[in-house]
Parts: C-alpha cells; sequence; structure tokens
C-alpha cells in the first residue's frame, strides 16, 4: 500500500479496513465549474452543444451524441446534434442507431449532463417499511429485530454478515434498502468474507466492525426506500456463496434506548448484458485544526469506454461543499455538489451515459470548516471525525479482482 498525496486506495470505514478491496485515488487539483459551453458548431453542424471559446461564439464540429441512442443519417450533410447528449447527427456513410447501453453515434460535443437522484443512490420513496421481493426477482436481508440498542447520546458502528442465498453465482440489477428514522448515520454493504449471521460491533471506541471487501451500495437517508437501480442489462456479479456485509453507523441523538431497523433487498438482473464494478475514492489527508478549514482533493483516471450511470460522495457534518468535476480533453464539467453531507448530491446518467475517452478524469475536492476547540482529523466517529470520498459506478467491468492494485486509480 502506498500513500500519495494523502490520498489511501481503499475505503475507511473501520481504519484497519482502509485499503479493502476499493479503487484509490491521487492527489490532483480540482477543477473549476463547467467549461463547456453552446456555440455554433463548424463544419456544417448547427446548434449542437459543442466545446466552444469562453465567449461561446464558436464551437467544435458536433455530429450528435457520443453516448446517444440516436440515429445517424446517411449523408453527410447539415445536423443538430445535441454534442453527447445525442439527438441526430450528419454521418458520414451509412446510417444506423445505437442502443442505450451500446452508446450511439459520436461526437466532440461535451460530455453528457447528469440528471439528479437523492440518498446517495437513483431514487427515493417515502415508506415506514420495505417488502421482500418475490424469490425469483431476489433477496431480502433483515438486521435481527432488537438485536442492536443504541444508548441515548450514543454513536455504534456494527456489521451484519450474511451469505447470497441459493447455489449459483448471481447479477444484481438494483439494491433497495429502508432504515428507521432517528438513528443512521450510514449504510453501507459490501461484498466480503466472513461467517453468515455474525453480528459484530457497539459503541464508537469499544467493539470492532472492520468490513473488508468491495463496496457495493450505500446511503444515508433513513426513512425512505431507497433505490440503487442498474441500467436495464447490467448487473453487479456476485459468486455463489458470497458475503454481503452490512455495515450500519449509528447515532443516537434522543434521551430515551432505540433500537434500530435496517432492511436491505437484492433483485436480480434481467436479460444481462454487460456486468458493473464501483469506483470509490478516499483521501485519507484530512486535518482540519481547530478553528480552522482545509481542502483536499483526489483524481482517478478510469479506462476509456467505461460507461458511468451514477456518481455521489460521502463526508461527515463538518463539511461545506464537495465537488466532483469531469475533465475531458482539457475541458470540466461539474456533475456533483454536495453542501448537505446527510443529502449529497447525487449524478445520473441514463442512455446517454457519461462515456470516458483516453486520458479523462474525475476530479473531487472536500471543504471543511472546523468550529470546535480540537482538530478534525479523518476516521469513524462523525462528532469528531471526517471523510472525503467520491464513488462512481460504471460499466462494462474491468476489474475480476478485488483488491488494490489498479492500474487506472494512482
Amino acid at each position: 500500500m502506498s500513500w500519495q498525496g494523502g490520498i489511501v486506495p481503499g475505503v475507511l470505514v473501520g481504519m484497519a479496513a482502509l485499503v479493502a478491496g476499493l479503487h484509490g485515488c491521487g492527489a490532483s487539483p480540482s477543477g473549476p465549474g463547467s467549461d463547456w459551453g453552446s456555440g455554433s458548431g463548424s463544419g456544417g453542424s448547427s446548434g449542437g452543444a459543442g466545446q466552444s471559446s469562453s465567449s461561446g461564439s464558436s464551437g467544435s464540429q458536433s455530429t450528435g451524441g457520443d453516448d446517444a441512442g440516436g440515429s445517424t443519417s446517411s449523408s453527410g450533410g447539415q445536423s443538430s446534434g445535441g454534442g453527447f447528449d445525442g439527438g441526430s447527427g450528419g454521418g458520414s456513410d451509412g446510417s444506423g442507431s445505437g442502443s442505450s447501453l451500446d452508446g450511439g453515434s459520436s461526437g466532440d460535443g461535451g460530455p453528457v449532463a447528469p440528471t439528479r437522484g437523492c440518498g446517495q443512490a437513483t431514487s427515493c420513496t417515502p415508506g415506514n417499511d420495505l417488502a421482500p421481493p418475490a424469490s425469483a426477482d431476489g433477496f431480502q436481508i433483515v438486521l435481527p429485530p432488537n438485536s442492536v440498542s443504541i444508548s441515548p447520546g450514543e454513536e455504534a458502528y456494527y456489521c451484519y454478515y450474511k451469505v447470497v442465498p441459493g447455489n449459483a453465482a448471481i447479477n444484481v440489477g438494483a439494491f433497495q434498502s429502508w432504515m428507521s428514522t432517528g438513528s443512521s448515520h450510514h449504510f453501507i454493504t459490501f461484498t466480503g468474507s466472513g461467517t453468515d449471521g455474525n453480528l459484530t460491533g457497539g459503541p464508537v471506541g469499544g467493539a470492532a466492525c472492520n468490513p473488508s471487501g468491495n463496496w457495493v451500495y450505500a446511503t444515508s437517508t433513513p426513512g425512505k426506500i431507497i433505490e440503487l437501480k442498474m441500467p436495464d442489462g447490467v448487473g453487479l456479479p456476485m459468486p455463489a456463496g458470497q458475503i454481503l456485509i452490512l455495515n450500519m453507523h449509528f447515532i443516537n441523538p434522543t434521551s430515551a434506548a432505540i433500537s434500530p431497523e435496517v432492511k436491505l433487498n437484492v433483485l436480480y438482473t434481467k436479460n444481462l448484458q454487460y456486468t458493473a464494478e464501483s469506483m470509490v475514492s478516499f483521501n485519507a489527508g484530512i486535518y482540519v485544526p481547530a478553528g480552522g478549514t482545509q481542502t483536499v482533493t483526489g483524481y482517478c483516471a478510469p479506462p476509456a469506454g467505461s460507461k458511468f450511470f451514477a456518481y455521489t460522495t460521502h463526508s461527515h457534518k463538518y463539511t461545506t461543499s464537495v465537488k466532483v468535476n469531469y475533465v475531458s480533453g482539457g475541458q470540466t464539467m461539474a456533475i456533483a455538489d454536495t453542501t448537505d453531507y446527510e443529502s449529497p448530491d447525487v449524478a445520473l446518467w441514463n442512455g446517454p451515459f457519461l462515456t470516458t475517452k483516453s486520458g479523462d478524469q474525475f476530479t473531487y475536492s472536500c471543504s471543511y470548516a472546523n468550529t470546535t476547540a480540537s482538530p478534525v482529523t479523518v476516521g469513524e466517529t462523525a462528532a469528531t471525525n471526517e471523510m472525503c470520498m467520491s464513488i462512481g459506478y460504471f460499466f462494462p467491468a474491468t476489474s475480476t479482482t478485488s483488491g488494490i492494485g489498479s492500474s487506472y486509480c494512482h
């Protein structure tokens, strides 16, 4: 394991799990806001959202969406493409249309602007409970009732280990979760190792809960049904007998003991075409002096052709902002900007996707303001520690092994 610029290639959930199974990042200055603007395209294209000069008066040629599911005309005449956002484009030869997964026509108009999710996922639905799926559609994991009790003012970490049922490998098309209100700071699911049905953890600073494995799902929103849905035909692969680790961070702000409830639905992919992968970056170089401020940064450069469908962040209460930018061809687009750590911004793409080119990077920055009389450092405790994470999901998967050593993160 190497430490570069305060960046550790792993996720900090229990300090002993810092390097577990996640793609790391290298230090990098954060980029500016969006450098893409609208302008008239040259070379016979008009109205494209192409790369533009600072005045936006002239842009490079745009021939439809790089990831678009749009069509391409047989002639090479004028087009009214939307750059990477899709639409129709003037083609030089032949005709064709792209599916929502395979991309479509190509162009240089700029990256696909995201839509917004919530709860660190694709959707949030009001609900007082989460019903289990039909057995043909997936399975449910439930934290055993009354197995955890959080005292007034207490903060605790717990890990609950459950094996994927059945004797066959699966591909996950969606995660759904529900947490009772008034207790949870976050809930993270890892794939890792352990004993089926085992529950470990306790108050912060006491019993250990150190999950080791790959980050696959997270939310910090209780009292709602949260769903992270893969694009149709895309699945997150899991082998037969895979252990899922439910890592739960509880904080009880009330004057009475509480017993939190946590439920997770794992839904199977239908008509699998591509496997997905998570890309989690963690900056461990956090030290905010008493009464002071700090900004830490990081970056990651996934392989060309990676199609991102979700991107979000994770931090704690001293956060003033967490920003994620996408840098391509010397241009920068802001894709996530979090100012409320409990409701982090979520960027979504779904046909067209944000598809990377060679040399593209995701840069991120986390800014903090410490109002206390003691330093704030990296760590688990929400009251006195901070985190800085950027979390992306993409397909097709490029890694078939867990652990560190990714060739595209530094």
